[in-house]
C-alpha cells in the first residue's frame, strides 16, 4: 500500500466548511485523512512524509471548457497570438516558409492572430497573404476561433474564388466592398466550419498530433490542471484520445464533448448514457452545440446592436445565429431522451434566448416538463448573458461557464467598440450568478487563450482591463469563490463532485501545491505572485 503524508502545510480543502488544515494522508491515490500535523502523522508511521514547509495545497484545477486536442495541434502551427501588426504576421509566415521544407500543395497554418492588438484594428486579408505567396495555401485563424483569413489559393480550395459561390447557412464570406461579390479572404463561422468545408485545410498527421498531445498535457499540468476537456469531439479526436489512453500517454483526466454531427454516432457506440467511468483517463461527457460566434469577432448574436457595427454592416447589426430552432430542438430532444448532458456555446443574449426556447420545447416533447432529470446543461462563455437569463438558468438546473478573462484580454475593446461603456460593465456577470446561487465556473477556452486558472481567479477577483479599467465592480467575487469556480464547481459540472474538486476523505488525491496562499496575497498580485507544482496521484 502506497502511503504519503503531506504536513506543515496550509491546506485549503474547498469543502462546504471552507476548512484549512495542516496535514493530509494519501493512500493509493485516495485521500485517507486530514487534520493537524499531530493527528495525521500518528495515523501512519510507515508513510512517506513530505514537509510542505508552509506552502499552500489546494485541489487540482478543473478546466470546465476547452479544446486540448486543438492545443496539441496549435503546438505544430505558426504562432500569431502575440503579433502586433499584419506585417509581423507576414514576416512570421515568410520565415516559416523559408525554414521549412514544404511539399507541393502544402499549406501554412497560422494560429490565433488578434486584430485588437493592431494599431488600426484591421484584419489581414487575402491581399496581405497573397503578398507572401499565391503558390501555397496560407490560412490564419483568429484568436476567437470563429473566423479565419486565407489567401487566393485558399479561397479557390474553399470554393469562394470569383463571384459565383454559395455560402453555407450560418456563415459569412466577407467581400472587398459592400457592392462586390469578390471575397477578401476573411471567412466567418460556417463558411469554414460547415461539414463540407472540413478537411480542406489538411490537419497534421495522426502521429504528430499524438506526440504533441503529451506536450499539451504537460502544459496543463504545469499550470495545475488535473482535469481537462475537449469540446470539439469528432471521430478523429475521439480516436486520438482513445488511442492515447490505450498507449498510456494520458496523464490527466480528459472529458470529450461530441459535436452535433458526431453525437448520435457516439450515443450508439456508448449504448446510451455517456456517464461512464474513465478508461485510461478518458471518457465522453456529453454533446456540444454552437449557437453563435464571438463578441471580439463581432459574430456573437445579440438582442441589442453592437456599439460599433463591423465595417460594411448597418448600425442595427446584431450578429447572427449558427443553428435553426428546428435543428436545436431535435438535437436537445435526442440528448434528453438519452440522458446526455449538453454544453452549448452561447456568447450573445439572443443565442441564450434560443437555448432556453429550444431546450424548453425539447423537454416538453420528451415529457420532462419539470426538468427533474439531473441533466445539468451548461451554457458556455455567456459574455452578454442578462440577469433574467441567469434567473431562468437557476430554475432549469443549468450552469454557466464564463470566459471571464475577456475582461483582461478584450475588455477595453468591448468597452470602446463591442458593447460600449454601459453594457461592457456586465460582461461575464459573476456577481449576478453568485446572487442566483449558481455553481458557475471559469475557463480560458484553450487554445483561444492558454488554460491558466490562476489568471482566471485573478481576473474574477479584480475585473481589470489591460488599461486599468474596472469592468463591473459589482461582479467582482472573493478569492474563495474564485477558487471554488475552478475546482469544486468544475467537478459538479462534470458530475464528479463525489470524487474531485475538494480535498476530502475518499476523493482522488489530485492536488496542487502553491508557494503562496491565493486567499491572502494582495488581490492585484494573484496572477503573478506564485508558481504551481502538480501532484497527480
Amino acid at each position: 500500500m502506497n502511503k504519503t503524508i503531506y504536513f506543515n502545510g496550509n491546506i485549503i480543502t474547498v469543502d462546504e466548511n471552507e476548512s484549512i488544515v495542516q496535514a493530509i494522508l494519501v493512500e493509493d491515490g485516495r485521500i485517507k485523512a486530514l487534520g493537524t500535523n499531530e493527528e495525521v502523522l500518528a495515523l501512519a508511521q510507515d508513510a512517506e512524509k513530505i514537509d510542505l514547509e508552509g506552502k499552500t495545497m489546494i485541489p487540482g484545477f478543473i478546466d470546465p471548457h476547452g479544446h486540448i486536442a486543438a492545443i496539441a495541434q496549435t503546438l505544430l502551427l505558426v504562432q500569431l497570438g502575440d503579433a502586433t501588426s499584419v506585417e509581423e504576421i507576414k514576416s512570421r509566415i515568410r520565415n516559416y516558409i523559408a525554414n521549412t521544407k514544404l511539399p507541393e500543395g502544402a499549406w501554412v497554418i497560422g494560429f490565433g492572430y488578434d486584430n485588437t492588438k493592431f494599431e488600426d484594428k484591421q484584419h489581414p486579408t487575402k491581399f496581405d497573404l497573397d503578398d507572401v505567396s499565391t503558390e501555397i495555401g496560407i490560412y490564419c485563424t483568429h484568436a476567437s476561433g470563429h473566423l479565419a483569413v486565407t489567401n487566393s489559393f485558399g479561397l479557390e480550395a474553399y470554393g469562394y474564388a470569383g463571384e459565383d459561390y454559395v455560402v453555407p447557412e450560418g456563415g459569412v464570406v466577407q467581400t472587398v466592398s459592400p457592392d462586390s461579390r469578390e471575397a477578401n479572404g476573411i471567412l466567418e463561422e460556417n463558411a469554414i466550419m460547415a461539414e463540407d468545408k472540413k478537411g480542406i485545410v489538411p490537419a497534421p498527421k495522426f502521429e504528430q498530433v499524438l506526440d504533441s498531445l503529451v506536450r499539451a498535457q504537460d502544459l496543463y499540468a504545469e499550470l495545475g490542471i488535473t482535469t481537462a476537456q475537449d469540446a470539439s469531439l469528432d471521430p478523429g479526436y475521439d480516436q486520438m484520445l482513445t488511442v492515447a489512453g490505450q498507449m498510456d500517454k494520458l496523464k490527466i483526466d480528459i472529458l470529450g464533448y461530441a459535436l452535433m454531427p458526431f453525437t448520435e454516432q457516439l450515443m450508439k457506440t456508448n449504448e446510451g448514457t455517456p456517464k461512464r467511468d474513465y478508461v485510461n483517463h478518458y471518457k465522453v461527457g456529453g454533446g456540444k452545440a454552437f449557437l453563435d460566434g464571438s463578441p471580439q469577432g463581432k459574430t456573437a448574436w445579440l438582442t441589442k446592436p453592437y456599439y460599433e457595427a463591423p465595417e460594411g454592416e448597418s448600425a442595427d447589426y446584431l450578429g447572427y445565429p449558427t443553428q435553426t430552432d428546428e435543428d436545436m430542438v431535435a438535437y436537445y430532444k435526442m440528448c434528453i431522451e438519452n440522458n446526455w448532458q449538453v454544453h452549448t456555446h452561447s456568447n450573445g443574449d439572443a443565442a441564450i434566448d434560443q437555448f432556453f426556447r429550444c431546450y424548453k420545447k425539447a423537454l416538453e416533447l420528451t415529457g420532462n416538463t419539470t426538468a427533474t432529470t439531473d441533466l445539468r446543461p451548461v451554457l458556455v462563455h455567456c459574455q452578454a448573458i442578462r440577469k433574467d437569463q441567469l434567473e431562468r438558468m437557476a430554475k432549469l438546473g443549468a450552469e454557466p461557464t464564463f470566459f471571464n478573462d475577456h475582461v483582461w484580454f478584450w475588455g477595453d475593446y468591448h468597452y470602446e467598440s463591442v458593447f460600449g461603456p454601459e453594457r461592457a460593465q456586465n460582461i461575464s456577470p459573476l456577481g449576478w450568478a453568485k446572487e442566483e446561487g449558481l455553481k458557475f465556473t471559469l475557463h480560458q477556452d484553450p487554445p483561444v487563450k492558454m488554460p491558466d486558472q490562476i489568471l482566471g481567479m485573478h481576473n474574477a477577483v479584480n475585473r481589470k482591463t489591460q488599461s486599468g479599467r474596472v469592468l463591473g465592480q459589482q461582479h467582482k467575487i472573493s478569492a474563495m469563490d474564485a477558487l471554488k469556480a475552478v475546482t469544486i464547481n468544475g467537478a459538479y459540472g462534470y458530475f464528479e463532485e463525489d470524487i474531485k474538486g475538494s480535498l476530502e476523505v475518499g476523493k482522488y488525491a489530485d492536488m496542487v501545491i502553491l508557494d503562496k496562499n491565493p486567499l491572502e496575497v494582495p488581490s492585484e498580485e494573484i496572477k503573478n505572485y506564485y508558481a504551481t507544482t502538480l501532484f497527480l496521484m
